[in-house]
């Protein structure tokens, strides 16, 4: 009688079979080189990186961007004949001469007919913030005039103005103060578009 194993199986089956060689090397080959291409993409973007061609706008490009499209416009302009300077300088001195009136009787309406609504707003603004400083009168004292420019539809006139400011304790205060204008030609109506002070420190009126 022939043994037989504890499985019975024979020992023909229960030996391992050959084990196969497969193309190990050629995975190998395959492995190098897409780790050669990766590491060839990181080197090009670092370098892209420090030569500045992805970098972030500067802060000129900001500033430019930053700029209203009336502002930029009108630096952009010629010099303002006679016959119009002097209809941007009308309006100008009927912005500062409404301001005045609507400190006096507490009424903004007055304002509105030589600015945009949106500047209109904005000296609502202020004139509320000088009541509330204890402001109960405002003259302007004198204005010297600087460049005013023209292009189309749009303008800037620079300006230096003085006034002179009265508080409810009685005490007056006076400011000289740079003023940069921009207006805008509505119907045929020049109307102030926003009023710049580049040198102020404080507010004033």
């Amino acid at each position: 009688m022939s043994s037989t194993l504890p499985s019975n199986v024979s020992q023909f089956e229960t030996a391992k079979p050959p084990r196969k060689q497969g193309p190990a090397f050629g995975g190998i080959v395959i492995t190098v080189i897409l780790a050669l291409a990766l590491v060839a993409i990181i080197v090009v973007a670092v370098t892209r990186l420090s030569s500045g061609n992805l970098s972030r706008p500067s802060a000129a490009a900001t500033s430019t961007t930053s700029t209203s499209p009336a502002q930029a416009t009108a630096a952009a302009g010629a010099p303002a004949d006679a016959a119009t300077a002097a209809a941007i300088q009308q309006v100008i001195a009927q912005v500062d001469a409404a301001q005045t009136q609507a400190i006096q009787t507490s009424n903004p309406d007055v304002m509105a007919a030589t600015a945009t609504p949106d500047f209109y707003q904005e000296q609502v603004a202020t004139n509320q913030e000088l009541l509330a400083a204890g402001v109960t009168d405002i003259k302007l004292v004198n204005i010297e005039w600087g460049p005013i420019t023209v292009n189309g539809d749009t303008a800037t006139a620079t300006n230096y103005e003085t006034w002179s400011t009265t508080f409810s304790d009685g005490t007056t205060e006076q400011s000289r103060d740079r003023n940069v204008y921009t207006l805008v030609r509505d119907n045929g109506t020049w109307k102030v578009l926003s009023d710049e002070h580049p040198d102020q420190t404080q507010n004033s009126p």
